[in-house]
């Protein structure tokens, strides 16, 4: 088994299982069933058999093993300090319109943290890109049935996908949604519209190909681009009028693309 950082205990439900099997605020969870955690996914999926062996480490003590039996009935009942225990994975894109570049400086760290985590987009709908996954990632979402998760498309040609995301090249984006739709997994879509490059046809094209990959993409979100005053890129805001030529075209395309609600394994 590999080694795992493992998740601190914040807080333990009174009356719930873990209590009774003696977890209390401070342990480390570092194992569930010989599966080291990478974070609180791993945690619940991992915890959802009726036989359990935990491996934890106090902080006044050595690492030990707690076995316990668990009916689906009982709550988890376990709040972790955070959602993942082996760090964030951070964006490597440089998208000019990137709304943590275009902050003022001098606010606390973390609002300069620029996410690119899958499970981030799982446990709380955030947008990821798809451009930084591994072959690892790929199995992963397929093996714990990760959906749905919510991509920031922005234009389904390649060359004009890597340009705005700020890289030399991505992946077809289009064939990675096509996968996930394979595993069963559904995908929330976004494009952020840049006035004179990814509106007008190429933004058309871009709904049309994502409207072709339905039920695996449940909905497709068109959105401005938002620019600050601290940006310094060569980007502009959408004028009234070109945002209502998007808004009378957008309308009747709508009308004919089912959209549902998310829903969430967990």
């Amino acid at each position: 088994m590999k080694r795992s950082s493992g998740g601190q205990i914040q807080s333990v439900a009174p009356g719930s299982l873990w209590e009774r099997a003696g977890l209390r605020s401070g342990d480390i969870v570092l194992a569930v069933n010989g599966h080291p955690l990478r974070d609180v996914i791993d945690f619940q999926f991992y915890s959802a058999d009726y036989e359990l062996s935990l491996v934890v480490r106090r902080s006044d003590g050595p690492e030990r093993e707690l076995r316990m039996e668990r009916q689906f009935s009982d709550a988890l009942g376990i709040e972790f300090t955070a959602p993942t225990f082996d760090g964030l994975r951070l964006c490597r894109n440089r998208c000019e319109f990137c709304f943590v570049q275009q902050m003022p400086k001098g606010l606390r760290q973390t609002l300069y943290l620029r996410d690119d985590d899958l499970r981030y987009s799982f446990l709380y709908g955030n947008f990821v890109t798809l451009t930084n996954w591994t072959e690892d990632d790929w199995q992963r979402v397929a093996e714990q049935r990760l959906s749905p998760l919510y991509v920031s498309v922005h234009a389904t040609d390649c060359a004009l996908r890597a340009r705005l995301l700020g890289l030399t090249e991505v992946p077809d984006v289009l064939e990675q949604v096509e996968r996930l739709g394979d595993m069963g997994i559904e995908v929330h879509a976004q494009l952020v519209v840049v006035p004179g490059l990814n509106d007008g046809a190429v933004l058309e094209r871009s709904v049309e190909d994502l409207a072709k990959l339905y039920p695996t993409v449940q909905s497709v979100g068109v959105v401005p681009v938002g620019i600050t005053r601290y940006q310094c890129r060569d980007i502009r805001t959408m004028t009234a009028p070109e945002a209502q030529t998007i808004l009378a075209w957008a309308e009747p395309v709508l009308s004919l693309i089912h959209i549902s609600e998310p829903t969430r394994p967990y």
